[in-house]
């Protein structure tokens, strides 16, 4: 049974590095950290990508962004100073290690940054010469030095590049001796998961010895072979137990391992996409690990707390339901308690305490220290002072009772108020652990513009300025495609996703308040304003003889088609996917079906960063107390660049959630073609 993976295997790094390869050309726009994560956003003409470097575990493309970006530890500073703005020109896989060296031109200067994904890896920025630059940890070990000022070396290399690999190579595992996966693995430096997939598809058992193996050398070569080259090929897999518990991520298909082991597979467009998912599982699962070990001792020490309080309660109603018994016990026997004691009394004078048991009734024993007789009375031993009165022993009995009974209803509180304490703790682990889990989201590849999705699933987007408006125009208009525009100079060029059917009127107003609500037309305080909308195809970039078109700006021809009177009345709201949050915007109805909390805003005097921190707590304060963690998990930025400019708040209320934030249909090649 192949283990749990940890971190990325030279497989998936070769098939990432060919991935990453299309990222050419994109500069570094920043580069942050977030525990123990490295962020690079890369941007170019109308595109961007993130790629998530975590040291000793993973490198890949990714669609998730994390918030609560803090404070740059001295690496990043460092790695901003030489390579922010540099463009990326080459993604390299040092060898078959499990090393990507992405090389970035600044100014004509060549800078390596390198990501080692293997165990105790390193992120390192060098020089053309290899002198490192910044580091994000300082080592030495027994083969190597990594301190700033060294030049950059990579550990030994001890896995065969599968194009390398011989019938000699195996021959030696052979001779090695031992079970088949392990003398491969071992001898080949492949991973479990690899070679487990190729002995599955030559129908031997991992656990065999190697020597079934022999002879058939270059099968194995070749097998070995096929599936590097299947690495190569775009899609991955993910593998899951029979449980449904995440197992691994493969970069080619593991009809092998599925077949032998029942695992269930799910496939992805691309490894980037598989390791996304799978890693971010995993960082939602330590960070959600994290929150709750944080109140872990807290917890502990109120169960502790709760445990003795329950038993000193139970030792207490014991007690009590004791002296009860033994009072009343006496009270309806007092003439023989009466007979009992007297005939102690004139025994213990005449004879001593040795001849009160059997010469006294009732009397079945005595504690002469403590001046006790013990009298059975209705089968039950009752202990009477020689002393002391029966009736008097009943009046005491029942006061120690009621003095337990005080203490009985304080241990009752005091158990009440360690429950409460414990419930209160546990809703706030959960409360943490949900936060925790909200940090982290998938961010799409329309979210760098203007979006909304409409009512019946059509994706709308438009431009943030004259350059993004460009780029939606060109990148994603074509005939199939809807352009709309608001009646005024200054408006997002905003193309709906119709791929050839007309939508209907209710979807075509949904999708005009886009370029309505973010035009001059907010900003001028208008209530209402007319939106136009045609085809792709009666929309140009090429000016009449003569004339020239401003950047961003298009030439319309033929018929328009209006949309009259669009409210300019924006909601935005935050909705739940896989309980992290997404802020939406659109018509109230459409926002309100599809968040927890959401706010209408109209044209206002409102400064926007300022209105945007007002709004995060609002909607915070008015979402339902296990969804605060989400909402608060939103950053007022996030907020900022959904909001149109200068505004107010209409109301604010709670949504109903009855739909998805993001309920889109499927655009076949649109995803796999934007990084």
């Amino acid at each position: 049974m192949i283990k749990r993976k940890r971190s990325m295997t030279s497989f998936d790094v070769a098939a990432v590095v060919r991935e990453m390869a299309g990222l050419r050309g994109l500069r570094l726009n920043n580069i942050y950290y977030v525990d123990g994560l490295v962020l690079l956003r890369l941007k170019g003409a109308g595109r961007d990508a993130r790629i998530a470097v975590v040291p000793g575990e993973r490198v890949h493309i990714t669609s998730f962004d994390i918030t609560g970006k803090g404070m740059p530890p001295p690496f990043i500073m460092g790695v901003r100073k030489y390579i922010r703005g540099a463009g990326l020109v080459d993604v390299k896989q040092q060898g078959f290690d499990r090393i990507v060296e992405m090389v970035f031109d600044a100014a004509g200067r060549r800078y390596r940054l390198i990501a080692e994904v293997l165990p105790r890896g390193v992120a390192v920025l060098t020089d053309e010469e290899g002198t490192i630059l910044q580091l994000d940890e300082q080592r030495v070990m027994k083969d190597r030095v990594l301190r700033r000022g060294a030049r950059y070396a990579p550990p030994p290399g001890s896995s065969i590049h599968p194009l390398d690999l011989a019938e000699e190579h195996v021959a030696k595992a052979i001779k090695a001796g031992g079970e088949a996966a392990r003398s491969l693995a071992r001898s080949l430096g492949y991973p479990g998961e690899v070679v487990e997939e190729a002995l599955a598809r030559l129908g031997v058992e991992p656990g065999d010895s190697v020597e079934a193996l022999r002879g058939r050398e270059g099968e194995v070569v070749e097998t070995l072979r096929s599936i590097y080259r299947e690495s190569l090929e775009p899609g991955a897999y993910l593998l899951y137990t029979p449980e449904g518990e995440p197992l691994t991520v493969v970069p080619f298909e593991p009809r092998g391992l599925a077949e032998r082991y029942g695992f269930r597979i799910a496939s992805r467009h691309s490894i980037s996409e598989a390791l996304d998912q799978y890693f971010v599982e995993e960082l939602k699962r330590a960070e959600e690990a994290e929150a709750i070990r944080e109140i872990e001792a807290e917890r502990r020490r109120l169960l502790a707390s709760l445990e003795r309080a329950r038993r000193n309660l139970e030792d207490l109603e014991e007690k009590l339901k004791s002296l009860e018994s033994k009072a009343q016990l006496l009270a309806e026997h007092m003439a023989e308690a009466y007979e009992a004691l007297e005939c102690a009394r004139r025994m213990r004078k005449s004879s001593g305490w040795e001849y009160i048991v059997g010469n006294c009734p009732h009397v079945v024993d005595v504690q002469p220290s403590r001046g006790i007789i013990v009298v059975q009375i209705s089968g039950e031993p009752v202990e009477l002072d020689i002393r002391s009165d029966p009736s008097r022993m009943v009046v005491e009995l029942y006061k120690r009772a009621g003095e337990i009974r005080s203490k009985i209803e304080r241990g009752r509180r005091a158990v009440a108020e360690v429950e409460q304490r414990l419930a209160e703790l546990e809703n706030k682990a959960a409360m943490r652990a949900r936060r925790a889990r909200a940090v982290v989201r998938r961010r799409e590849w329309y979210e760098r513009y203007h979006w909304l999705i409409t009512s019946s699933g059509l994706l709308a987007i438009g431009g943030r300025d004259a350059s993004q408006n460009e780029s939606v125009v060109k990148r994603y208009l074509n005939e199939k495609r809807i352009f709309m525009h608001a009646n005024i100079h200054g408006a997002p060029a905003v193309v709906v996703f119709a791929e050839g059917r007309e939508p209907p009127e209710r979807d075509l107003r949904e999708a005009a308040l886009l370029t309505a609500a973010y035009s001059k037309a907010w900003k001028a305080g208008m209530g209402s304003i007319d939106v136009y909308w045609v085809w792709g195809s009666q929309v140009s970039k090429s000016p009449p003889p003569g004339e020239y078109l401003a950047r961003g700006a298009f030439m319309v021809y033929g018929k328009r088609n209006y949309v009259r009177n669009v409210e300019l009345r924006l909601a935005l709201g935050i909705g739940l996917e896989n309980e992290a949050p997404v802020v939406i915007v659109g018509p109230p109805e459409l926002v309100k079906r599809r968040s927890i909390v959401y706010a209408v805003l109209v044209p206002g005097d409102e400064d926007p960063s300022k209105l945007a921190q007002r709004l995060r707590r609002l909607l915070a304060n008015k979402a339902e107390e296990e969804q605060r963690p989400a909402v608060e998990a939103v950053s007022h930025e996030e907020i900022r660049e959904r909001v149109p400019g200068r505004s107010r708040v209409v109301y604010v209320d709670r949504g109903e959630a009855v739909e998805p934030p993001r309920p889109l249909r499927e655009l076949r090649g649109e995803e796999d073609t934007e990084v």
